[in-house]
């Protein structure tokens, strides 16, 4: 072979390495797709390449970006074979709070048909941070507004001071049941205090009969000489010492509950709706609580505007509580379905960083259902910031369900202390114990 030969044919492979090259590197895809057009009046910082993900699924790309008579058009390629059904959601998302944008399409409904190629659709605008914020701080503007303010304006505070009036009503009926009560309450926890001090005086001298009978000193201790007769006393001043001691840990058990009404108010805004849960936190003693209540409580007063919620109304809470340090864990029954909550508080140890804490909750870990039209596979996980105001304030932000449909949401939380209601829990404590005990003497 000649020199021009040798240079022609390394100039042809080298065009040929090049032409591969600029075909791989500028994504030219060799599978046949076709084209729809989804129409944003604000494309959310969209670009030209950005993955198009069905359910998750990345199925095609956004080739570009065109502007026609004032709307944003986004062009999408998809893959042959991905049907998309009429009624479903195209929104930009993006894969964290700084991450990427992609054009997310939650799927519709089989029964209405599949989207044509060529097809033009419209988006769900997007609703960026900076949006979010705002309307963030104009929903805890309105709040504390409503919550300030004379007379009734706006759905929640209808809500919190009907709220607030039934609880008020609950507490007037309990302090006409305590003022009732209250003096023979009063005699009977006289009786009590006389009673435990008699009980600790006869732990004492039970203690000195005891150490009697073990070296056989004194006239007790002389007189019992047969030792089946001085087992049978030292287990009768047993017996006596354990019922002296569950004595003052039923009469303690009615001073050591702990009772707080806890309200959750959260709005999407997606679908600019809000959602409210309420439940009792019952503290038997020290690092153990019990929560009962309802969460996701409907309200027909509320209207979709755009969006589906995902969320099923009128759910149950019941949770077994224990709190250490800056940890409060929770677990049992979560909107129905079995789960865990936790809240760190990680600077627990100053008086100022005690108001902020992290919320992080998880439940329905088998979910395979349909909800409005979509498929639900994966458990749902929640996380969320709260910042205390006042004692019986917080507010703050959570996202929900983040593994399947991500939402933002607004969040303002009301717990306050009722003594009233721990007192009537220890008091019914108390009885029913005393009752199991009378019953057992009884037999």
């Amino acid at each position: 072979m000649n020199l021009e030969s040798k240079v022609g044919a390394f100039v042809i492979a080298g065009l040929f390495l090049l032409g591969t090259a600029v075909f791989l590197l500028g994504d030219f895809p060799l599978e046949p797709r076709y084209t729809i057009y989804v129409t944003f009046h604000d494309a959310g910082n969209l670009t030209k390449d950005a993955p198009v993900k069905l359910s998750g699924v990345e199925v095609g790309k956004v080739r570009r970006l065109v502007l026609e008579g004032g709307v944003a058009k986004a062009v999408c390629q998809i893959r042959r074979g991905v049907d998309i059904y009429h009624g479903a959601n195209f929104s930009v998302a993006s894969t964290g709070i700084i991450g990427s944008k992609y054009l997310a399409i939650d799927q519709g409904d089989l029964s209405q048909g599949v989207v044509a190629s060529g097809a033009t659709v419209p988006g769900v605008e997007p609703v960026s941070l900076e949006k979010a914020m705002t309307q963030a701080l104009s929903s805890l503007q309105t709040l504390l507004g409503d919550l300030t303010a004379k007379g009734p304006q706006g759905s929640l505070a209808e809500n919190l001071r009907d709220t607030v009036a039934n609880v008020r009503e609950l507490t007037a009926n309990l302090n006409d049941l305590m003022q009732t009560t209250k003096p023979h309450v009063e005699r009977s926890v006289e009786r009590m205090d006389a009673l435990t001090a008699k009980l600790d005086e006869l732990l004492t001298k039970s203690n000195q009969v005891m150490a009697s009978l073990s070296t056989g000193q004194g006239a007790i201790g002389t007189l019992l000489t047969d030792k089946k007769v001085k087992e049978d006393v030292k287990e009768t001043i047993s017996s006596v010492k354990d019922a002296a001691t569950s004595a003052k840990d039923v009469f303690g058990r009615i001073t050591q509950f702990r009772v707080w009404w806890n309200l959750d108010w959260r709005y999407d805004n997606l679908i600019n709706t809000g959602h409210m849960d309420v439940g009792l936190k019952i503290a038997p003693r020290p690092g153990r609580y019990y929560y009962v209540g309802g969460s996701n409580l409907a309200n027909g007063r509320d209207a979709i505007r755009r969006g589906k919620d995902y969320a099923p109304s009128n759910r149950i809470d019941g949770l077994l509580g224990f709190e250490k340090g800056p940890f409060d864990l929770g677990i049992g029954v979560l909107r129905s379905a079995g789960g865990g909550r936790l809240t760190i508080t990680p600077l627990y140890q100053s008086s100022f960083g005690r108001r902020f804490s992290i919320v992080a909750q998880g439940y329905d870990f088998g979910r395979n259902r349909v909800i409005n039209g979509r498929q639900f596979t994966k458990p749902e996980l929640d996380f969320g910031l709260l910042a205390r105001i006042t004692r019986w304030l917080g507010v703050g932000g959570r996202v929900e369900d983040v593994l399947e449909a991500p939402r933002y949401q607004t969040w303002a939380n009301i717990m306050f202390e009722d003594r009233d209601v721990a007192y009537l829990f220890g008091l019914a404590t108390f009885g029913s114990v005393a009752g199991a005990s009378g019953g057992t003497k009884a037999k």
